[in-house]
């Protein structure tokens, strides 16, 4: 049984154009609250270094671990910074399958497409930016988005009193600060709300996301907590558990009253990979995708070109095959380690798929999808049963195998 992976994530901050953002101690925060989401992979700052509004925080970024990218502008008047860090955040997705969270932050309207194309790459996107046209553009093509107006003085220096847990139920509303439009027990309460409409367990990310579309100035500061899962901690029926470092939510079991788990079906099973990015496509397509892929002759620098000429050659052989499904099959090849770095005769590196036995693929994908619905049974309430797990299998598997890897009786 493998552990699952945590999110992988790559932050890009256009520094230029939220330099009143940074000089509140915004990097700070947004960084203390991403790391409750998954492991931060890349981490790029954007702007002309030089300039004296950017150069006196240079420490305070480099501190939180971010890579400091000198925009010279040719022109003046004229920024390059967005475009250079458009050009990074596209590269970087094509590049990088396994980071699978995108966070942009950017005062930038000109930006709009790139938050549209990531969310078609199927990446969750976060957008960090004050409350602007941008903002009101791109919340449909993000999985949250943060506003950097929210990070005042008097929010990060002062220090909230806050009811204990155990009178977290009192209709008290925090006055320091800011004044929430919603007192801590009606904040919690549509914690409650949104866990009840939601039969499996949730991202404690996500689950931030769909509160602040209901309330778009909420903040768990407010209310005198350092993070929203302290927050959670604090609410009553709320039960947090943590798979790698990403936490989820649902409701504390009831005492009295035991909710019967949600019944096998391989739709379910359909269901809860590809909300956790892992998409499942036909054994006759993920097949011919794979025998292009690990035969390949044509020496690829990076994954993006692969996968295009993967694509050429397949679409050759069957024209209704997409790159949504090429997309598909690389996310599978990533997460299966197939795919590695081969150093060529005249020092250059090339990207390539491992080639095994057909029915070894076959196998090790069947064990990839058994195991990682184990680790999602973890915090998602359902039954897992052989018999529905082999409509999903595409290998020669047999349920008796199947029903001692799930340790059905």
């Amino acid at each position: 049984m493998t552990t699952q992976k945590a999110n992988r994530i790559a932050v890009f901050i256009d520094a230029e154009n939220v330099t009143n953002w940074i000089k509140n101690d915004g990097v700070t925060l947004l960084i203390e609250e991403l790391k409750q989401l998954g492991q931060i992979i890349i981490r790029r700052a954007y702007g002309v270094w030089s300039r004296p509004q950017l150069a006196m925080h240079q420490a305070s970024i480099n501190q939180n671990g971010f890579e400091l990218i000198h925009c010279y502008h040719p022109v003046t008047g004229k920024n390059t910074a967005d475009i250079q860090m458009t050009v990074d955040v596209i590269e970087c997705a094509w590049q990088l399958p396994n980071i699978n969270y995108f966070v942009l932050v950017t005062g930038d309207s000109d930006f709009s497409p790139v938050f549209r194309r990531l969310r078609e790459m199927d990446k969750e996107v976060i957008g960090v930016g004050r409350h602007s046209t941008l903002s009101e553009c791109v919340k449909t093509s993000c999985s949250r988005f943060i506003y950097t107006d929210e990070c005042s003085p008097e929010l990060v220096a002062s220090s909230v009193d806050v009811a204990s847990p155990q009178d977290s139920s009192q209709n008290t509303t925090i006055t320091q600060g800011s004044q929430p439009c919603l007192s801590l027990a009606e904040a919690q309460s549509l914690v409650i709300q949104q866990l009840k409409a939601t039969p499996d367990a949730v991202n404690t990310s996500q689950l931030k996301n769909t509160l602040k579309q209901k309330v778009a100035d909420f903040k768990e500061s407010d209310y005198g907590f350092k993070t929203f899962t302290d927050f959670l901690k604090a609410t009553k029926g709320v039960h947090l558990n943590k798979v790698g470092t990403v936490n989820y939510a649902s409701l504390m079991p009831s005492k009295t009253k035991t909710t019967a788990p949600k019944p096998a079906s391989a739709d379910l099973y359909k269901s809860l990979l590809s909300k956790h990015n892992m998409r499942l496509i036909s054994a006759d397509t993920i097949k011919k995708i794979y025998k292009q892929a690990c035969t390949n002759k044509q020496a690829c620098s990076d994954l993006s070109t692969l996968r295009e000429t993967v694509f050429v050659e397949c679409h050759k052989i069957d024209n209704h095959l997409s790159k949504t499904d090429i997309n598909k099959a690389f996310t599978l090849f990533v997460r299966m380690d197939l795919v590695y770095t081969e150093k060529q005769k005249d020092g250059t590196d090339a990207i390539r798929v491992k080639k095994i036995a057909l029915k070894d693929f076959l196998l090790k994908l069947d064990k990839l999808i058994i195991s990682t619905l184990i680790e999602l049974k973890k915090v998602n309430d359902f039954e897992l049963k052989a018999k529905e797990l082999k409509k999903l299998t595409m290998s020669t598997i047999s349920k008796d195998n199947i029903k001692k890897i799930i340790g059905e009786k």
